[in-house]
C-alpha cells in the first residue's frame, strides 16, 4: 500500500498544531516530487521525524492512526464483513481472514487478545528504507487494525504496536485488545 499523502496531509490539518504544521507541510510536498522507492522513503522519513521531534507521542500516534483508518479500503473491510457472515465464532473468523490474508494472513487469539503479524512491511516506499525508521510510522497499520476489527466485532479495540521491520524487528507485531461492552 503506498504512502496516501492527501490523508497524512488531512490528518496533519485535524490534529497538529500551526508551528508544526507548516513543517509538515512541506516536508509532503517534497514527496510529491519524489520520483524513486528510496527518495519517497527518505521523504517519509523526515516527515516521522518532524512528528517526532514536534509533536507528543499521543498525539502523533492519533495522527497515524487516523492515517489507517482511513488507508484500509472499502473492498476489504467488505470481503472481511463477507467472511464474517460465514464464520463460526471468533477463531473461525480469524482462520478465513488469515485465508483470505487479510491481516497479514497470521492472526492468532490467545488469552491476551488477537496477535496479529506480517511477515513484510505492507507500506510501499516505506519498505524500501534502507535505515531504520521511526516506529510512529506503524501505528498506521494500528489504525488499520482499529478500523477492522471494530468494524467487525462492533466493539471498541486498543491496538499495541510490539515489533516492526522497519525498527529492525523480523516481523510487523500487534496486540489487539477487544474491549468489555459498557
Amino acid at each position: 500500500m503506498p504512502f496516501k499523502e492527501k490523508i497524512f496531509q488531512n490528518n496533519v490539518e485535524q490534529k497538529v498544531a500551526a508551528t508544526a504544521r507548516s513543517e509538515l507541510a512541506m516536508a509532503c510536498a517534497a514527496y510529491a516530487a519524489m520520483t524513486t522507492p528510496q527518495q519517497k522513503a527518505g521523504c517519509i522519513h523526515a516527515m516521522m521525524d518532524v512528528l517526532d521531534r514536534k509533536l507528543d507521542e499521543k498525539t502523533r500516534w492519533a495522527v497515524m492512526e487516523a492515517c489507517g483508518r482511513q488507508c484500509i479500503g472499502s473492498s476489504t473491510l467488505e470481503k472481511a464483513r463477507r467472511l464474517q457472515q460465514k464464520a463460526q465464532g471468533l477463531d473461525d473468523l480469524l482462520c478465513r481472514l488469515n485465508e483470505a490474508r487479510i491481516g497479514g494472513g497470521h492472526l492468532l487469539r490467545e488469552a491476551d487478545g488477537i496477535h496479529a503479524a506480517y511477515d513484510h512491511c505492507y507500506c510501499g516506499s516505506v519498505s524500501k528504507a534502507r535505515e531504520p525508521f521511526s516506529d510512529t510510522y506503524c501505528h498506521c497499520s494500528c489504525g488499520w487494525f482499529h478500523q477492522l476489527f471494530e468494524m467487525l466485532l462492533d466493539r471498541l479495540v486498543e491496538v499495541e504496536l510490539s515489533g516492526s521491520i522497519i525498527q529492525g524487528d523480523e516481523k510487523c507485531r500487534f496486540l489487539i485488545r477487544i474491549q468489555e461492552p459498557g
